[in-house]
């Protein structure tokens, strides 16, 4: 009978099918689709039972047989109602929207669900015939379909509890999985008994039930904890299963790989419920899950990315690995962890988890050697790192409550010993590359540094990782012996003769000649060579010097030589000479490299010469006459001062060009009649013509097979030349009927991997300043073509530690000073600049990006997962400092990544913001409490503050989104933390006054916030806060409390609200002083709900540059408090600043201001009285919205003024054209006008 209703049943959801089919290829059909998919979930329930009891016999149980008649019945009426909507639609004859479904169908659905639920709770269903895994299988196979289908199109109320439905579903895949992993060795149905009755309970019991999912009595909450039962006859099948599994002998075949991987996905996903909750697991019980825990991750990855490794010894082995794995987990219950019960494991079975895993991996090391993961320290600016532990461990010196837990180890002689231990590293720095003993010892002192910071670290967070292994203990006793050693070698007396023999000779730098040669096939570019021709053959007839800049791989020597050759060039210059420099250069081959150009033939006394003879015969060749000297890649500005002697000024329009990498090697040289030539990328039709030329030279047009990819080629290669010359290289190799299967395959990883990109790019990075890799590689750590607000990278690396404050600058000072030396470096991409001046917004290409990614992973720096495949396979180093994730929440989520010494975690997610993922990202925090940065800005959290932050003291910086209105009082168990940004859904979130105990709080920034009030007055000040943005304001006296609070605060963003009634805003004193904050630099403030006009006045500090004022409605007599401002650059009046339709400048002011913005006023003439120099300073002016105004001085900016955008300002053409005039008749010919 249940046969007979199941095929009615299939013939039902086929015709659903057909229906959903026809209507998604029809607009506007959303309502019908919703009906539709909600029909095809409920009738799905029917079918885990109706496959539950398809074997029973019409005289089993004639109630049973009742009931499936009932639902037969009731199939076949829901079936013909659909059918014959079915034809309708198809006919086109559709009278309605909806399908006409009977009331008294809906009502007897919900009986038919209720009889099912009382049939399988009354254990008829149970007391039956002996269940078969194979029918069980299909029960619950149909069964997990529904629930994704039904979690699929939304149907449930998901969005509400996302833990409980990924728990039930993952719950019943592993009772799923674990009978088909144990029954692969030929375990019977009969031995599986208890078990197979239960989840066949279990599946029957789950589909009546998802229905109500979200109703208040939430049957799937009390479902859950059956799942897994606690039941003595079920949990014992378990463990003779799985004994029964591991010591058959039958064989493990190819196909069981598949339910290997699956079966592994359900023990981590049970491992990892373990490890969350388990804060009262005994230590050692603990440590030894978590290696059970990574066993089973390296294994997964090794199925999934080496399948062909798995013979039939690996097999064998790995299903008797999971047996142990199982046997190991199954010791005890989930109860028994969260009560914190658990006092053993099956120690036998761990064991041998321990030697199968061991076996496993030495035999894909030795076929795969490549993939076995790093367990070393980061080798990234090693000095750097030592440096900040030894001032961490200082400042835990100072009375501090937290550092109570170090009280009995012996932190201070671990101190002592590293400062004499970092000297000795100082003293070694140039010479341990020459020297395996002084590199061996050099390694073990930074080892050691890393253990040190980890036991420390995990003293303060109340949980020593790892026990067994490292102790302080081993580490003091490891430092006496590294001592020694250094000791040692002082006493051989061998250091001195070291460093003087290493300042002969450069160390660790490619030889000379090594850079490879791109071909110097030019395309575009055009208006480059001719700007810098003109520069060459144009202007002062002093020697001038014409630095071209730009990034590695953009072409910069490829430019300069078509300028070199370039016809005007060679006629205007009687004398001309090419010299590479390079970043290893000696002076004296430079200079013969230069005679040789000068000379037709170099006489062989040359080579005999001295550098100071040598010099003195180029300066010789070179009086008297127009010459054009390039110094090609020139690195220092040292190289320039050993050759600039011998560059006479002849007073007759002599050039040299300078190609660089660093914009401040052209700074430093001097003898510039204008700035460096930044050059730019090429176009996307200019990168097409270059791939076109150098894989069809001399011919104009391309294949068709080559245009039909134009779009992603010109796209992947991003204007760089180097790029466009590789891709033609890897194209030039291939069949043409292939390359669109190998360019969709392509992408800038692949591109930049290829020995000419990664020469190029591994040059600039040996190059840099060891202070500077770190920063560097930091842009690893993000998406590709992610572009990095520069304020917050830069709070990013003084968390990090890669910035430290110095006597005189701040740690923002220094971090400012390491973007800009990168960006000198053509390194980094400015994308957008500060209207203050500075850098907004930077990037890295992508080429460069992919060489952080992978030279981060190789120094174990940093870990950049991409996407699902990546996250789900990726090998976790065991001393990663930093995990950076780029995928979608879910897929972190599930990929359970285990990492608990990592100290940084960066979510981007995969470039998007993300909602409803922050459960189970939070519930994780536990497991990486020794993290210092977590940035979780794309993953909305939720409503309220995870309560799990709180266990990472460790905290520096925090960024995190979220719908929560306040933020709890126990936010200062965070008490290291130095960057706090929250981004809110909501319009004001309160923050508790427990916010000023946070005394190392330097950046403090949300969308809008509000303070709490109490206890104010006695709260702490905070000294370090740099930023505060963006707060608002009830009351003036509330203002200038919490100012008081913030002495040296640098930014800041606040509003001032006027509440009903606005009593608090009646003040007799009627001035906000602000002059007290003399560190201020960037203020924006502004009043909401202001009906008339502002009553107080403002004293604004000397030191501000950039100000921003909106709703105050002053009246323009008040704009004096401004316009004597020394030191005010940036000046931005928005939206009701100020009200009054003239605006008449009386007398000079605004001596510094380089940027106005207007936008937003009623005013109507804004003029200035005759001679007053108005604005002298500025260079960019931007009105909008001014929809009145007629008038503005036409003398703004004297000759200084570049630019003025207009928007939205109906009357702008009476005032514009005075101002041309006016700017042309003070020479300003060059004054950018742009109006929209």
């Amino acid at each position: 009978m249940a046969s007979s209703c199941l095929t009615c049943l299939s013939a039902v959801l086929h015709d659903l099918q057909l229906l959903e089919d026809l209507w998604l290829k029809t607009p506007d059909r959303e309502d019908e689709l919703i009906q539709l998919r909600r029909l095809k979930i409920h009738l799905g329930t029917f079918r885990p039972f109706l496959l539950s009891v398809r074997k029973w016999g019409d005289d089993d149980d004639a109630n049973l047989g009742a009931l499936v008649v009932r639902m037969k019945d009731h199939i076949s009426k829901l079936g013909q109602a659909i059918h014959m909507f079915y034809l309708t639609s198809v006919q086109g004859y559709r009278t309605g929207h909806d399908i006409d479904i009977p009331d008294d169908l809906e009502e007897g659905e919900s009986s038919l669900m209720q009889e099912i639920k009382d049939f399988d709770s009354s254990s008829r269903l149970s007391s039956k015939s002996l269940v078969k895994k194979d029918d069980l299988m299909d029960v619950m196979n149909s069964l997990l379909e529904s629930l994704r289908y039904a979690r699929l199109i939304d149907v449930l109320k998901y969005n509400e509890e996302p833990e409980l439905w990924e728990n039930l579903e993952e719950k019943l895949t592993f009772l799923k999985n674990f009978i088909c992993f144990v029954t692969l060795h030929g375990i019977d149905d009969g031995q599986l008994g208890p078990l197979l009755t239960h989840t066949k309970s279990v599946a029957v019991n789950t589909a009546p039930n998802y229905i109500l999912w979200g109703s208040e009595e939430n049957p799937v909450r009390d479902l859950l904890p059956k799942i897994i039962p606690v039941e003595p006859e079920v949990h014992r099948t378990y463990f003779q299963a799985l004994i029964a599994s591991k010591i058959s002998r039958q064989p493990y075949e190819k196909k069981d790989e598949h339910i290997f991987r699956v079966f592994i996905d359900s023990l981590l996903i049970y491992l990892w419920e373990i490890l969350k909750t388990g804060a009262c697991v005994m230590m050692s019980l603990k440590d030894r899950l978590k290696m059970v825990y990574d066993g089973l991750r390296s294994l997964r990855t090794i199925l999934k990315g080496n399948p062909d490794v798995f013979d039939e010894k690996m097999r064998d082995l790995t299903g008797r690995l999971l047996c142990d794995a199982g046997l190991v987990i199954f010791s005890f219950s989930l109860n028994e962890i969260k009560d914190g019960s658990v006092k053993e494991m099956d120690l036998e079975s761990f064991h041998d988890f321990l030697k199968r895993i061991k076996l496993i991996k030495a035999i894909v090391a030795e076929k795969y050697p490549e993939i076995s993961p790093s367990s070393k320290f980061p080798r990234t600016n090693e000095l750097g790192f030592i440096d900040f532990l030894l001032k961490y461990i200082g400042d835990l010196a100072n009375p501090d409550a937290r550092s109570v837990a170090l009280s009995n180890y012996p932190i201070h002689s671990i101190h002592e010993e590293l400062v004499y231990l970092r000297s000795f590293l100082g003293r070694i720095v140039e010479l341990r590359n020459e020297d395996q003993e002084l590199q061996a010892l050099w390694d073990r002192v930074v080892e050691v540094a890393y253990e040190v910071e980890f036991l420390i670290d995990s003293l303060l967070v109340g949980d020593i990782l790892d026990s067994s292994s490292i102790s302080f203990d081993s580490v003091e006793e490891e430092i006496k012996i590294i001592k020694a050693a250094a000791l040692n070698i002082f006493d051989r007396k061998t250091l001195d003769l070291k460093v003087k023999e290493v300042t002969k000779s450069p160390n660790n730098m490619p030889s000379q000649g090594s850079m490879p040669i791109i071909n110097d096939m030019i395309v575009g570019l055009e208006d480059e060579a001719t700007s810098i021709i003109n520069r060459l053959t144009r202007g002062s007839s002093l020697l001038q010097i014409v630095p071209i800049v730009g990034m590695p791989g953009l072409g910069k020597t490829t430019l300069a030589k078509k300028v070199y050759n370039d016809p005007l060039v060679t006629s205007h210059f009687y004398t001309r000479a090419w010299c590479t420099v390079s970043q290893v250069y000696h002076r004296k081959n430079l200079l013969l490299e230069i005679l040789t150009c000068i000379h037709s033939k170099l006489p062989e006394k040359f080579s005999e010469m001295c550098e100071e003879d040598l010099a003195s015969e180029v300066r010789r060749g070179l009086l008297r006459t127009r010459y054009l000297i390039v110094l090609d890649d020139i690195w220092d500005a040292e190289a320039w001062k050993g050759l600039e002697a011998s560059f006479p000024d002849n007073q007759n329009g002599s050039r040299v060009i300078v190609t660089s990498r660093k914009s401040d090697v052209a700074a430093l040289i001097g003898k510039l009649d204008e700035g460096p030539h930044f050059l730019r990328l090429l176009t996307p039709d200019e990168s097409w013509d270059l791939l076109n030329m150098k894989l069809f030279p001399g011919n104009d047009l391309a294949p068709p097979e080559l245009c039909e990819l134009q779009m992603k080629i010109v796209e992947m290669c991003q204007g760089l030349p180097l790029t466009i010359v590789i891709l033609a290289g890897i194209l030039a190799n291939e069949n043409q009927h292939g390359w669109k299967e190998l360019v969709d395959g392509l992408s800038s990883r692949i591109v930049s991997s290829t020995e000419q990109c990664s020469a190029a790019i591994e040059l600039s990075y040996k190059n840099l300043p060891e202070n500077l890799k770190p920063c560097f590689l930091y842009f690893g750590a993000f998406p590709e073509d992610h572009e990095h607000t520069a304020e917050k990278l830069m709070w990013l690396w003084g968390a990090e530690g890669f910035t430290q404050k110095t006597q005189f600058k701040s740690a923002e000072d220094v971090a400012n000073e390491f973007l800009m030396d990168l960006i000198h470096r053509s390194l980094v991409i400015v994308s957008k600049q500060r209207s203050i001046g500075g850098v907004k917004a930077c990037r890295v290409h992508d080429l460069l990006h992919e060489f952080c990614v992978t030279k981060g992973k190789e120094e174990n720096f940093l870990l950049l997962v991409r996407g699902y495949d990546e996250i789900y396979t990726s090998r976790v180093p065991r001393n990663l400092r930093r995990l950076c994730i780029n995928s979608y929440p879910v897929h972190f989520c599930k990929s359970k990544l285990y990492a608990p010494t990592i100290r940084s975690l960066i979510h981007s997610g995969g470039g998007k913001r993300h909602r409803h993922c922050g459960f189970e990202i939070s519930s994780s925090f536990g497991i990486f409490k020794l993290v210092k940065v977590l940035e979780l800005s794309n993953i909305d959290l939720g409503d309220t503050f995870p309560r799990e932050l709180e266990l990472l003291v460790q905290l520096r910086y925090l960024a995190i989104l979220g719908n929560m209105r306040s933020i709890p009082s126990s936010i200062d168990n965070l008490s290291n933390l130095e960057t706090f940004i929250l981004e809110t859904f909501v319009h004001t979130v309160l923050l508790p006054d427990t916010i000023w105990n946070l005394k190392k709080l330097r950046h403090l920034q949300s969308k809008d916030f509000n303070l709490s009030t109490d206890n104010l007055d006695t709260a702490a000040d905070l000294y370090d806060l740099n930023t505060f943005s963006r707060v608002c304001f009830s009351s003036l006296d509330i203002v200038r409390k919490v100012f008081r609070k913030i002495p040296n605060i640098q930014q800041l963003k606040c509003i001032l609200v006027k509440c009903i009634p606005a009593a608090d805003w009646v003040s007799a004193d009627k001035i906000l002083v602000l002059d007290f904050l003399s560190g201020l630099e960037s203020l924006n403030l502004g009043f909401i709900n202001l009906p008339n006009p502002c009553q107080f006045e403002f004293q604004f500090p000397s030191a501000i540059r950039k100000l921003t004022l909106f709703g105050f409605l002053f009246p323009w007599s008040k704009i004096s408090a401004i316009e004597n401002l020394p030191n005010l650059e940036v000046l931005k009046l928005l939206d009701q600043a100020f009200e009054g339709e003239i605006w008449n400048v009386e007398k000079e002011g605004f001596p510094k201001v380089r940027f106005l913005k207007i936008a937003g006023l009623d005013i109507v003439k804004w003029t200035a009285c005759e001679g007053v120099d108005c604005f002298p300073s500025l260079q960019k002016l931007v009105l909008i919205n001014c929809r009145y105004l007629k008038e503005i001085p036409s003398s703004l900016g004297s000759s200084t003024l570049e630019i003025v955008e207009v928007s939205y300002c109906p009357y702008s053409a009476s005032f514009i054209k005075p101002l041309q005039e006016e700017q042309m008749d003070l020479g300003n010919a060059d004054l950018k006008i742009l109006i929209s």
